[in-house]
């Protein structure tokens, strides 16, 4: 299982100001099955375990959670970090505090960046 941090970059365009961009994904063609979805998770929430058919970045937008790959070890994450889950991965998650994720679903590889260490 990967963990990575997206790149953050300021948004100036459009008069912004104070505003920064969080790339969760990135579609270069139409894809069949792409979907983005948000989910919130109440505190001592949980997603059991089940494989993603497309690849899966499930990017924390608050809060944090536990997640797990193939190997049932559970790895931290925060707000801004993400577990890109490929075509077919085991995976999990659960939150003692709640949270709010993006899971984007693509045929396609949709987030790389900085692995957390």
């Amino acid at each position: 299982m990967e963990l990575l941090t997206p790149s953050a970059r300021q948004l100036s365009a459009y008069g912004s100001s104070g505003a920064e961009l969080l790339r969760a994904a990135l579609v270069q063609e139409p894809q069949d099955g792409f979907a983005v979805d948000v989910v919130r998770l109440a505190a001592r929430g949980s997603i059991g375990r089940h494989p993603t058919p497309p690849w899966q970045p499930f990017l924390i937008v608050s809060g944090r959670s536990w997640v797990s790959g193939p190997s049932g070890d559970r790895r931290p994450l925060r707000a801004g970090e993400a577990a890109p889950w490929a075509p077919g991965e085991d995976h999990a998650s659960e939150t003692d505090e709640g949270l709010t994720a993006v899971v984007v679903q693509c045929r396609a590889r949709s987030l790389s960046d900085v692995e957390v260490p």
